[in-house]
């Protein structure tokens, strides 16, 4: 299963009509209406979510973009960056109620999960505005880095992370203080959107600048991974079981789909058991148990975002699946490879400087990872379950060399290949001979059993290999002069000189 998926524009159900360039939107805790943020015209339009209906336009604000509500759901806040203020909305008359002055050009607001702290991010002026829900007044103003957009409260309301869309960076404030804790954290280019995961182990952060997600360590305030997603993303949100994340990426027109479990390796192993497997993704830490099919893995590390385990036996593909106190992910398949078998070799012998293009013949070969030449290994290509093909390396000296053949299912060894030397020829006899050609020639020399053409002036003659020295041969018609005759073996080639005499003249 692919970690990361792109889906475009998906519809479902009907379009509900609101205002002009709605940008936030926020449901009540009960699910019954939706408030969206419409910054073109500076209203704010309540959907009836049951009937897809707008049953109300709340006139009267400037600019707004950000839309948060509370645990009880009685009270909208309302972000208006064309006015520096924020509009509170009191959800069972749909009015406004109150108008507080927070900084310039305030973008997201995010609620404490006990509703009564409000934090604004004030794009214009680097800062960020503490509301106190209770009274709706601004209890604080916190210096935060430049341009923040983001904020993300973390479940138990201790700390809030606000994206500096600025500086690319994120800063962290202890609520118990209304102070700015440690160093600012550099995440990507332009964040812009932020989201804590359902445990607040992490705060996922949307880089608009980079097409990327940061997923910050809540324990460490460091950075984790690094996650690519579409194009000019915007803003993330993460499922209430944190197995799944949402990301907007603007300048796609598509979502991005993250899930928990992303990545497997090697995805395939002998039916014996015992790979060592490597599972990424997110939200991994304290896992409960790893299953292979109906099987648990035994695991030897286990990090935020990798787990190392050691596959059990099985058979066949079998889903992999990670069990967290915050719930299952979604699957990962793993292959169980039956061991291979090889049953021929061609060419059987080659050269001792390698470079030999080599087939090897077997079943269950369409996993192959290597092929090694005695102690030397080489990288195959498959080219299908039967068959693969592969480059010898070089050897190091004449004579044959055990070869195996290692697949995901284990390692076949009952062929052998021959490292040829280089041939060599060392006389002629005779050395010369009429233009007329005809002349018996014995050639001796080193490395000629595996003689494969023999050319005399550039014409191939025939000839005869009586031993590993001799090979025996007869004149062609030529030129009068000097002319090379070379020997080509599966080793390579060699070369002497014959000379052709004229005939003589009266």
């Amino acid at each position: 299963m692919p970690a990361i998926l792109s889906w475009g524009p998906l519809v479902e159900g009907p379009t509900v009509p609101v205002g002009a360039g709605p940008i936030g939107i926020a449901i009540t805790p009960n699910g019954r209406h939706a408030y969206v943020a419409n910054n073109g015209d500076s209203t704010v339009s309540v959907i009836d979510t049951a009937f897809f209906t707008t049953v109300a336009t709340i006139p009267g604000l400037a600019g707004p973009v950000g839309v948060a509500l509370g645990p009880s759901g009685t009270s909208a806040y309302v972000t208006n960056a064309g006015s520096g203020t924020v509009s509170v909305i009191d959800t069972a008359t749909n009015t406004v109620t109150a108008t507080i002055t927070v900084g310039s050009s305030p973008f997201e607001v995010a609620l404490t999960p006990d509703g009564t702290l409000g934090y604004v991010a004030n794009h214009g002026s680097g800062t960020a505005s503490v509301i106190d829900t209770a009274t709706n007044t601004v209890t604080a103003t916190i210096t935060v880095g430049a341009n923040p957009i983001g904020v993300a409260v973390t479940p138990d309301g201790s700390h809030v992370y606000v994206a500096n869309n600025g500086d690319g960076t994120v800063s962290v404030i202890d609520t118990a203080t209304d102070t700015v804790v440690g160093s600012p954290i550099p995440v990507g280019t332009n964040p812009a959107g932020a989201a804590s995961s359902p445990d607040g182990s992490q705060i996922w952060v949307v880089n608009f600048g980079s097409n990327s997600v940061s997923v910050i360590d809540t324990a460490t305030n460091t950075v984790t991974d690094s996650l690519t997603v579409g194009a000019s993303p915007s803003r993330v949100a993460i499922t209430p079981n944190g197995l799944s994340s949402y990301v907007t990426d603007n300048g796609a027109n598509a979502v991005t789909v993250i899930e928990k479990l992303r990545a497997i390796s090697p995805n395939a192993g002998p039916i014996e058991g015992g790979t060592v497997v490597t599972i990424t993704g997110v939200n991994l830490a304290a896992a409960t148990a790893v299953n292979f099919g109906p099987r648990q893995a035994s695991v030897i590390a286990d990090t935020a975002n990798q787990l190392t385990v050691i596959s059990p036996p099985g058979s066949g593909t079998v889903p992999v699946t990670v069990v967290t106190p915050g719930g299952t992910s979604n699957q990962a398949l793993f292959q169980y490879v039956p061991p291979p078998t090889v049953t021929g070799i061609d060419p059987i012998s080659g050269p001792i400087a390698g470079g030999t293009s080599v087939t090897i013949s077997g079943i269950g070969l369409r996993t192959a990872q290597s092929v090694t030449f005695g102690a030397t290994p080489a990288r195959p290509t498959v080219v299908s379950d039967t068959q693969l093909t592969v480059t010898t390396p070089p050897g190091t000296a004449a004579g044959s060399v055990p070869v195996s053949v290692t697949t995901a299912g284990g390692t076949a060894r009952n062929l052998t290949y021959t490292y040829l030397d280089a041939p060599t020829v060392t006389a002629l006899s005779p050395g010369s001979g009429p233009v007329s050609g005809g002349t018996p020639i014995a050639l001796t020399g080193t490395g000629l059993t595996t003689t494969n053409q023999v050319t005399l002036g550039g014409v191939p003659v025939a000839f005869n290999v009586i031993s590993d020295t001799i090979l025996t041969l007869q004149s062609p018609p030529g030129t009068a002069g000097p002319a090379n005759l070379t020997v080509i073996t599966s080793a390579g080639t060699a070369t002497a000189t014959y000379t052709y005499v004229p005939a003589p003249t009266p």
